[in-house]
């Protein structure tokens, strides 16, 4: 039995890690696809061990996911074990020539062109699996004592071409959609976008059991793996509609929003959802083409500062790691037309 090549064993290390560390599945998941992929690239077309990857391999490898490209094996058919006494006979007497090596191709995967932000994702998931070899080997060998990765994410400049902002639902947007929806699980979704500031992918994983009626709470994994108590702002309204809704259906399943088969709606799925919901709402309106499910977490983050004036509250209810990346989901124009008021 062939035995796997020492990257692959080094990345179940690694996805075993992630787990010990409770990331969410799909984190991992992720994780796994970034890393295989530069792992045939690196191993098919550049010919390199992981141990000897440096910025130089780095470099080519985001030249590759910016420009695109095809990676291909190569399958070596090789004649020099004939097998028989004959064969082995008839290649002395004709000669090696005839027995050597041939290669033949085969495409793996065909790498479309990355966006800046796709190729910044990829990267960074290359960083952090280095960053682990690194403080994993330290004390052993010398084998990975430099992460190749650093100085090369940094290098990505964003075009203003390759970011669109998101744009931010305003109250009298919300307040049209809120009034134009009647069934229960459709409100209960808007609300805990708008009121919640949840992600997608945290929507679609939540579970009945999450909600804590008597202290109108809700615990879930946030991402990353990190399990947060949300104390939810309108507790009353939201808890009221999840209530009413869990009743009537008297549901006996695990997940607040599933599919008939009983499992969690996909992000892509409840994207689609929304969208229906914001074009059933206001049709023929310019608004459907801007507002996508995450204007409804910068609204959230927009309106939760200007009630509390208190960024490092607002980035803990947004489970941020970063005031900064906080700072870029509160909206400046609506800042801006709140504070002129006071003047």
């Amino acid at each position: 039995m062939e035995s796997l090549p020492t990257s692959h064993l080094l990345l179940d290390e690694y996805l075993q890690n992630l787990r010990r560390l409770n990331k969410s599945e799909h984190t991992i998941r992720n994780y796994r696809a970034d890393l295989l992929k530069f792992f045939q690239w690196m191993e098919h077309e550049e010919h390199q061990k992981i141990e000897k990857v440096n910025g130089e391999t780095i470099g080519k490898y985001k030249e590759f996911l910016g420009n695109g490209g095809n990676v291909h094996q190569e399958v070596i058919r090789n004649g020099e074990n004939p097998g028989t006494i004959f064969l082995l006979w008839f290649k002395f007497i004709i000669g090696k020539a005839f027995f050597k090596k041939r290669t033949e191709k085969y495409l793996l995967f065909f790498q479309s062109p990355m966006s800046v932000s796709s190729r910044r994702r990829h990267l960074s998931s290359l960083k952090n699996f280095f960053e682990y070899l690194k403080e994993t080997h330290e004390d052993t060998s010398d084998k990975f004592n430099k992460n190749p990765v650093k100085s090369k994410i940094h290098a990505i400049t964003l075009k203003e071409i390759d970011v669109v902002p998101t744009t931010m639902i305003d109250k009298a947007d919300f307040k049209k959609i809120e009034e134009q929806t009647f069934r229960t699980s459709e409100r209960l979704i808007l609300y805990l976008l708008y009121y919640g500031g949840l992600r997608l992918s945290e929507l679609c994983e939540l579970k009945i059991s999450n909600f804590d009626r008597a202290s109108r709470t809700i615990t879930f994994n946030r991402k990353g793996g990190y399990v947060h108590t949300l104390v939810i702002q309108k507790d009353e309204l939201i808890f009221k509609n999840f209530n009413f809704y869990v009743g009537v259906n008297e549901f006996n399943k695990i997940f607040l929003f599933q599919t008939k088969k009983g499992k969690a709606y996909s992000p892509k799925a409840m994207y689609n959802k929304i969208i229906k919901i914001i074009e059933r709402a206001i049709p023929n309106n310019e608004i459907t083409t801007r507002i996508t499910p995450h204007s409804f977490r910068k609204a959230c983050a927009t309106e939760l500062y200007l009630k509390s004036k208190d960024l490092l509250y607002v980035r803990d209810y947004l489970n941020h790691k970063d005031a900064k990346i906080t700072q870029t989901y509160i909206d400046k124009r609506t800042l801006s037309l709140k504070t002129r008021r006071y003047h």
